[in-house]
């Protein structure tokens, strides 16, 4: 079961991993990723996995859909866990998934996992300063039309 936990900056979603995942406690995860996306153009993600356990194929196809959409839209990913593997898991996907720095915490990590993940996010293009979105109105202007600008 995935829970939301308590962010440590906004353009954080925190959660929890204890067991089974399913649609039902995917779409919150979803939902609330969605809303830090419409207030930030990268969030982070952490999360804390206290035990592993299936995953339905709905569940997994809506993860990796949603992933591959998104794909750019994420800047860290804090892992906390004591499983050892995980360690290894998170190593080996660094080679794999280039636009989202992961790193993996112990139990006895966990502040520096916070600080770390709550960092402010670089920007779309993981270069520069800069990552929330422009307020909408009229003279708002993505980050691209203001450096064409300059």
């Amino acid at each position: 079961m995935l829970t939301l936990l308590k962010s440590p900056a906004d353009h954080v979603v925190a959660l929890h991993l204890a067991g089974h995942i399913d649609q039902a406690s995917l779409a919150p995860i979803i939902k609330e990723c969605d809303e830090r996306l419409a207030r930030h153009e990268r969030i982070s993600l952490l999360v804390e996995i206290e035990r592993f356990g299936l995953i339905t194929p709905a569940a997994l196809l809506n993860d990796i859909g949603y992933a591959l959409r998104h794909l750019g839209d994420f800047e860290r990913e804090a892992i906390i866990s004591k499983a050892d593997w995980l360690r290894h898991v998170t190593e080996f996907s660094k080679h794999l998934v280039r636009s989202i720095e992961v790193r993996h915490f112990s139990p006895d990590e966990r502040e520096a996992a916070y600080a770390w993940v709550a960092e402010p996010p670089r920007g779309g293009s993981g270069i520069g300063a800069g990552a929330d979105k422009a307020p909408a109105g009229r003279d708002a202007q993505t980050p691209a039309a203001k450096h064409h600008q300059a």
